[in-house]
């Protein structure tokens, strides 16, 4: 693998700009396709270049699947994965096209203002700025050209090399969701076995001069957990014949936002806690009405934590958030009946409910009367804007249930909100897990010896990524509740529970150095993208090809 090569490869995949989600997605993945489709290798052998489809994809999106086979006809099979889409470039403001042109970019970039470490890079050259140099074409390039090379050579493979490139990982990865059906085929039906998953994307340099690089064996997951409170309506004026719902999601957020009972760990690594990213009053009007109908939506990373033991925890939230927004509410009852004629009271308890429970009663009940729920969401949702966001579809539809629940009383709905990611851990249990560890511990000592790099071990890649979908360590107990407190599952988003449930693919993340994802400062460490970076990717695959 040529530094040159990687470097045009690099600049001739960012030049598409491949905003997720947009049809120039598939734009990048026909280019690509293409150029693989040129190499004699992929002439001769029919079927193992593909473009895969993205299911009921508004865009037409396609992702790229490629294999090259080993001539020892051994189903071992090493999964090199990698997303082509990209964000935004908004934040560059009149340098926003520029972003996809990384050489004049670079350039250009002193016309805006700089935080003063970018400003440091910027000057010192060793660095490349622009949309997607880091997050992840670089780890793409340099995927695609050891493809290219494992096909000029496969009389050299120790195990069959799988690429695969998928869009959509910005948004709700349908990329991924819809490519792991494919893997689940090829396990199924020509028995490939797969032993490894390995991805390249960009690793955050932790600190400005640190000159660590970094591989993680495992990635973190991420849950939204919904909080739906439902108050009661009343006037401003009448203020204690109602319940806001704000105060009971304000609740919410003072029990869960950043609480230390949720924080995952992983040995010596601590991971961030619960954050609020939605809070939401569902009036579409202004009224001096107490808000009736709030949800709150949050952020919860795990490397622990499965939807069945989240489901647990939110009740449990939710019942001291509606305490406390009745001790509140009583004790300002107390104050103000004693300076009024009027006493005030506060009857209403506390009630917690999960969707499931309010979702089957209504089923339910509707049965009864010859009417079908599942026909109604079915034809709702349907209905809803196609472009609106998923978390909204899902907001909706759970209003929509509520509309024919019966129990008109304040409570606090729990459920999820899409999207879910998995973690996955290296357990240090399986031969495979303790395989991959022997090849990352050799990898080091290589890294150190012969390029003078010091690489360190993380357990979860931290920015979430696709890797999440090689497969659930757990049970189907375990994700049978996510289905079930999903509001939409199924019409507004789905998840292949058995195709996670049948995979089971270690993972590690073995990406180049940069800084500022997502940032209009996105910028690639060159020295060591075009120096031992190549060379150790290629180390890392060629010995995880020869893990049992």
């Amino acid at each position: 693998m040529k530094a040159e090569n990687i470097r045009q490869l690099l600049l001739d995949l960012v030049k598409i700009p491949s905003v997720s989600p947009s049809k120039e997605e598939s734009r990048l993945a026909q280019e690509i396709y293409d150029r693989l489709a040129a190499l004699p290798y992929f002439k001769k052998n029919e079927g193992v270049l593909r473009l895969l489809p993205i299911e009921d994809d508004p865009y037409g999106r396609h992702s790229v699947f490629a294999i090259v086979r080993s001539p020892k006809k051994t189903p071992k099979t090493v999964i090199l994965l990698g997303h082509i889409d990209v964000v935004d470039t908004a934040e560059a403001r009149e340098l926003a096209d520029l972003a996809f042109d990384p050489p004049a970019y670079t350039r250009e970039l002193t016309k805006l203002t700089l935080p003063e470490e970018a400003m440091e890079d910027l000057r010192s050259g060793d660095y490349l700025f622009g949309r997607g140099v880091f997050d992840m074409k670089c780890g793409v390039a340099v995927e695609i050209e050891f493809l290219k090379e494992c096909a000029e050579n496969p009389h050299d493979l120790e195990a069959n090399i799988a690429l695969l490139l998928v869009g959509d990982e910005e948004n709700r990865s349908a990329g991924m969701i819809s490519a792991i059906k494919h893997l689940e085929r090829l396990q199924e039906e020509e028995g490939l076995d797969f032993v490894a998953c390995v991805n390249a994307e960009g690793v955050a340099q932790r600190h400005h001069g640190d000159t660590n690089r970094y591989i993680s064996v495992g990635t973190i997951g991420k849950l939204m957990p919904m909080f739906y409170c439902v108050g009661r309506e009343s006037h401003v004026g009448s203020y204690y014949e109602g319940l806001n719902a704000n105060l009971l999601a304000s609740a919410v957020s003072m029990v869960l936002e950043g609480s230390p009972e949720w924080i995952d760990r992983a040995g010596a690594e601590v991971y961030p806690p619960p954050a609020a990213l939605w809070h939401r009053d569902l009036r579409e009007v202004y009224s001096v009405t107490l808000p009736a109908r709030v949800v709150a939506g949050f952020n919860v990373l795990t490397v622990e934590k499965t939807p069945k033991t989240a489901l647990e925890m939110m009740k449990q939230v939710a019942f001291r958030a509606f305490d406390m927004a009745l001790e509140r509410l009583k004790f300002s009852a107390l104050k103000f009946s004693e300076g009024s004629p009027e006493k005030a009271s506060v009857p209403w308890k506390p009630k917690v409910l999960t969707y499931e429970e309010v979702f089957e009663k209504v089923r339910e009940d509707l049965a009864k009367e010859g009417a079908s729920l599942d026909e109604h969401l079915k034809a709702f949702i349907n209905g809803l804007p196609r472009d609106m966001d998923d978390r909204l579809k899902s907001i909706e539809t759970a209003g929509q249930v509520l509309r024919f629940y019966g129990d008109k009383d304040p409570a606090i709905i729990v459920g999820f909100l899409p999207p879910y990611y998995p973690h996955r851990s290296n357990l240090r249990k399986s031969p495979r897990d303790l395989a991959l560890m022997e090849a990352v511990e050799e990898l080091i000592s290589e890294a150190a010896s012969s390029y003078g790099e010091t690489l360190v071990v993380r357990e979860h890649f931290e920015a979430i990524s696709d890797l999440s979908y090689m497969g659930f360590q757990g049970n189907k107990d375990d994700l049978v509740p996510l289905a079930a407190n999903t509001p939409g599952w199924g019409e507004v988003y789905d998840l292949p529970l058995d195709t996670l449930l049948k995979l089971d693919v270690p993972v590690v993340n073995i990406g180049a150095s940069g800084r500022d994802a997502h940032k209009y400062t996105e910028r690639l460490d060159l020295k060591y993208y075009l120096g031992a970076y190549p060379d150790l990717f290629r180390s890392f695959v060629k010995r995880v090809s020869k893990m049992v």
